[in-house]
């Protein structure tokens, strides 16, 4: 399957485990690697028969940046939703990086999901 990756969003978010880390946001960084067929797309040179990634950011962003997080594994997981409602991308994988403490870079979580098809039941 092929991959459109987008790295380093720039996201405003209020997340931590504590009232103090949640009171104002933070800077935090979102890589997203989204598998979906790309070969109609680059043969017709054709933006709806892909993912627009100004398109993805944008929602991505309205829909991350008014929420509060506890931990940076649920901001993983609400982002990996948003860019799921897109039926094109099939799997997505989804790294949250944080500044969380003195001494060290950041810290990060990475996770992968996959879309499933909904099966409503009467």
């Amino acid at each position: 399957m092929d991959k459109l990756v987008i790295s380093d969003v720039e996201l405003f978010l209020r997340m931590g485990c504590t009232p103090e880390e949640r009171a104002f946001p933070q800077r935090i960084l979102l890589d997203v690697a989204l598998e979906l067929p790309l070969q109609d797309a680059g043969q017709r040179d054709d933006v709806s028969l892909t993912v627009d990634y100004a398109v993805a950011v944008s929602n991505l962003k309205k829909q991350l940046e008014p929420k509060v997080f506890h931990l940076m594994e649920a901001a993983a997981e609400e982002a990996a939703r948003i860019v799921l409602a897109n039926r094109l991308v099939r799997t997505v994988s989804v790294r949250v990086k944080k500044k969380a403490l003195p001494g060290i870079g950041h810290a990060e979580v990475e996770i992968t999901r996959a879309f499933q098809e909904r099966k409503d039941v009467d």
